[in-house]
């Protein structure tokens, strides 16, 4: 599967050149209803996900990406105002979970699943992967990490990549300054990757390739 992870200039250089990815907490996310998508109405049920969601979030972390880049949206908000880049990814199929996006919160029998022995991996990934339809725009999938396998640097985790989860692919900004000399001085010797500049389309409200420039493949120095 192709996916994409949009970042500022800065960040996605130093992912290019340490071959790793910063791995989001749930706690720590841009929506609060993350695993909390469950009708929440009893006070009971509400705090036993609430529980449910700090001792996950101490453990399991993310990896989040787009099926697109096309979307201004994520360009304003994650790639510091289409300054940035949108770094494509090559990643195994088995590894990836697909966001669902809901107009309404899950209904489940809490106290079923808490006598029947609590969270099974199934509904732990359904709460997981199930987000409002608001985020629709974000055609978000997922890749789970183990916080306990992460780099852990002034405390943020942080991914190596790996030929499952693999970078292939630059995306310039519309806005962006970021120069195929920068992006070849990130990239460790012995990695390509294809480069490609995007603008503003004239005929919607999406970005798209600026095919005036040809698409470079990119070999590292670093």
């Amino acid at each position: 599967m192709r996916a994409f992870h949009l970042l500022s200039k800065q960040h996605a250089l130093q992912a290019l050149q340490n071959q790793r990815l910063k791995v989001a907490r749930f706690d720590d996310l841009n929506d609060p209803f993350e695993l909390l998508a469950a009708d929440l109405s009893d006070r009971r049920v509400r705090r036993t996900f609430i529980k449910w969601k700090t001792q996950t979030s101490k453990k399991i972390g993310l990896l989040c990406f787009s099926m697109s880049w096309r979307n201004p949206l994520l360009w304003s908000h994650y790639a510091d105002r289409h300054c940035g880049v949108a770094l494509e990814f090559e990643i195994d199929d088995d590894f990836v979970v697909p966001v669902r996006y809901s107009l309404s919160r899950l209904r489940l029998n809490v106290p079923h699943i808490m006598s029947s022995g609590g969270f099974t991996e199934n509904l732990a990934e359904q709460l997981a992967s199930t987000k409002s339809k608001h985020w629709a725009y974000e055609e978000e999938v997922r890749v789970p990490v183990a916080l306990s396998q992460c780099v852990l640097e002034n405390g943020l985790h942080f991914e190596r990549l790996t030929e499952q989860v693999k970078v292939v692919g630059v995306v310039l900004g519309a806005l962006s300054q970021v120069t195929s000399h920068e992006v070849r001085c990130s990239l460790p010797r012995g990695r390509q990757v294809t480069l490609r500049r995007c603008r503003m389309a004239v005929r919607s409200f999406s970005i798209v390739r600026n095919k005036g420039i040809p698409v470079e493949f990119i070999d590292g120095t670093a």
